[in-house]
């Protein structure tokens, strides 16, 4: 890992390979799982059987070096006014369009209508495991792809308030999760988050964030 940390020659292949051979499925980080305020795990609203099939939809999380060599992943801050995940901090990403060829294309589409990535720059390295949100219902399919240096990117849409980038040292690093109480209309949850430039990181993104972090860790450990 720390030669991925280090951004050393082959870092790009190193990251397709410890996605390639990454247990599946990825063991979850349970710090991330949802529980109520107490700190109780099962919560209703977190049942499937009742609801309707999920809809599909992509992201992609990209690893890049800056100038500097130091690798990042951006993520978009969404505007406050949005009726879905508003102000939330996300990976680009988006519903799955019938146009679409396949999921792979609707990260690359939506990661270019967002942030104005080139999907002609982007290797992509793997994929992890699918997450399901149960406030939106949709099945959401991470996938990692690695850039060569950074692109160049800027606010797209109307969606997007602001592009963040993480070091990814960051999200492997002991220190970096705390536990919080986020609060939404008529409830409130108990999880693990991450915190960067005084943004809170959470729910899914977070979750597809740690599972990239618990496959890099499993990449370190000898077999």
């Amino acid at each position: 890992m720390d030669r991925i940390l280090r951004g050393a020659d082959g870092w790009q292949e190193a990251i397709a390979d410890a996605l390639q051979r990454a247990t599946r499925p990825i063991a979850p980080d349970p710090r991330f799982a949802p529980r109520d305020a107490t700190g109780f795990a099962n919560l209703d609203r977190y049942d499937r059987s009742g609801l309707p099939l999920p809809r599909p939809a992509a992201t992609l999380l990209l690893v890049y070096p800056d100038p500097d060599g130091e690798l990042k992943v951006p993520l978009t801050v969404r505007h406050a006014d949005l009726r879905e995940h508003a102000g939330e901090v996300s990976l680009p990403g988006g519903t799955v369009d019938a146009a679409d060829a396949s999921h792979e294309a609707t990260a690359l589409r939506e990661a270019w209508e967002e942030v104005g990535v080139d999907p002609a720059a982007v290797r992509i390295a793997g994929v992890l495991d699918d997450i399901w949100i149960p406030v939106s219902n949709f099945e959401l399919r991470p996938f990692v792809g690695t850039a060569a240096s950074r692109p160049a990117m800027t606010p797209h849409t109307d969606e997007v308030a602001e592009i963040v980038e993480v070091p990814l040292r960051h999200l492997v690093a002991d220190d970096s999760v705390s536990e919080e109480l986020i609060e939404g209309p008529g409830w409130i949850l108990r999880a693990a988050v991450y915190r960067w430039e005084g943004h809170r990181i959470w729910g899914a993104t977070a979750r597809t964030l740690a599972m990239f972090a618990s496959v890099l860790r499993e990449a370190d450990t000898p077999r």
